[in-house]
C-alpha cells in the first residue's frame, strides 16, 4: 500500500489519507450570550484554541504547528504532519504506508 506523493492521495485501503483542512471560521458575527453548557459548537472537535474538527474526525497537529482532520475516529497521526492512518494500524516511514497494528498474546 502506498501514498501517491504527486497527488497527495491515497492509492490502496491501508495507505496514508491526507488530513482535510479544520473548517474556515465562521464569518464575524454580533455576540451572542454565552450559554451554561457547551462551549464549543455541536458535532466539532476542538483542537487547540483556534481550530475544530467535524465528529468522528481526529485532531492531527500539522506542519508548523497547525491543526488539520484525520476523517477516521480512531485514526493514528503521521509525524510527517500531512497524513494518518485508519484506527488499527500506525503510520510507517513518516507518512509513506500504514502498518496494522499486531497484538500478539504471548
Amino acid at each position: 500500500y502506498t501514498c501517491n506523493v504527486a497527488t497527495e492521495s491515497c492509492e490502496k485501503l491501508l495507505a496514508p489519507t491526507p488530513l482535510l483542512p479544520t473548517p474556515a471560521a465562521p464569518r464575524r458575527a454580533p455576540p451572542v450570550p454565552l450559554r451554561a453548557t457547551g462551549t464549543h459548537l455541536r458535532g466539532l472537535m476542538p483542537c487547540g484554541a483556534a481550530g475544530s474538527c467535524r465528529g468522528g474526525q481526529r485532531c492531527c497537529r500539522a506542519r508548523g504547528g497547525s491543526w488539520g482532520c484525520c476523517p477516521f475516529a480512531q485514526g493514528s497521526c503521521c509525524s510527517d504532519g500531512r497524513h494518518c492512518c485508519p484506527a488499527g494500524s500506525r503510520c510507517t516511514g513518516g507518512g509513506w504506508g500504514c502498518t496494522p497494528q499486531r497484538w500478539d498474546l504471548l
